[in-house]
């Protein structure tokens, strides 16, 4: 009996030390992107998140983010067909977002610096997102911006124009225990 009492302290004092983990519901978070061109702007949404959240003391101190490109919905079949050849998707088939340190500010919000990996290249990236907890689930809310040609992305052309570098992304991604 002192052996059981012995390993499921072990065990218990094992989880704290490497914290809680959380996985992202893909019901209740999504990722959008913003593009621009003169003529006409749209959007694009993926609602099919995976990501892991490791937490200390109910705050995030490692988060893992992944998107597959595909899976981005503009609305507009031909459109995103083309940007899956623009974006080598089959190539590179995956956007992700893996946290270096994460940062609380005046109680509600993340400062997270971390690697923004898409079309093959990672490029530090540091993010703000206002935080919260409602029941047991952790939920992450903000948005950002990038240059589509710092990763290497040939902008694609209509009526002549390329489309804006500047893609802007805004999120909302809800982290729940497997349990």
């Amino acid at each position: 009996m002192k052996k059981i009492h012995v390993l499921l302290l072990l065990v218990g004092g094992t989880s704290l030390l490497y914290g809680q983990k959380l996985s992202i519901d893909s019901e209740a978070s999504f990722v959008n992107y913003q593009a621009k061109h003169p003529a006409h702007d749209w959007n694009g949404v993926n609602q099919k998140l995976q990501g892991l959240a490791i937490f200390e003391n109910e705050l995030p101190k490692q988060l893992a983010i992944k998107a597959q490109v595909r899976d981005f919905d503009s609305e507009n079949a031909s459109r995103d067909s083309h940007a899956l050849e623009v974006l080598d998707a089959l190539q590179f088939p995956e956007v992700r977002f893996y946290s270096k340190s994460i940062v609380i500010e005046n109680n509600k919000e993340l400062i997270i610096e971390g690697v923004l990996t898409f079309h093959g290249v990672e490029i530090p990236k540091t993010v703000r997102a206002e935080y919260s907890w409602k029941d047991s689930s952790f939920h992450l809310e903000g948005s950002f911006d990038f240059s589509a040609t710092d990763f290497g992305v040939r902008l694609p052309s209509f009526l002549l124009i390329k489309i804006n570098d500047r893609i802007e992304i805004d999120y909302a991604i809800s982290f729940i225990s497997n349990l």
